[in-house]
């Protein structure tokens, strides 16, 4: 998590001779490393949700991790959808 908080802090200070190329290229980077901490989030909570029903059906902790599973695939594709028009840069 410190590597992206050191990511986002050299891409938002303007380093002089740096070009638009490099710090496209740092972001297309970083969105690759939160959509890796995203997958591995949703990892976790689909394991959560298949021991959840397994175990304990009635529960309202269930609903709580359908939300935070829908919450993790709308980021994962708003960064994927991030990632792809920024490639569209480098064409």
């Amino acid at each position: 998590m410190e590597d992206i908080n050191k990511y986002l802090t050299s891409i938002q200070q303007d380093i002089v001779g740096e070009d638009k190329t490099i710090k496209v290229a740092r972001l297309i980077i970083l969105l690759i490393k939160i959509e890796k901490e995203l997958d591995a989030v949703r990892t976790t909570l689909a394991k959560l949700k298949s021991h959840q029903q397994k175990y304990k059906r009635d529960s309202p902790i269930g609903e709580h991790i359908s939300k935070k599973l829908a919450t993790v695939d709308n980021l994962l594709a708003k960064i994927r959808k991030a990632r792809l028009n920024l490639n569209f840069y480098f064409i």
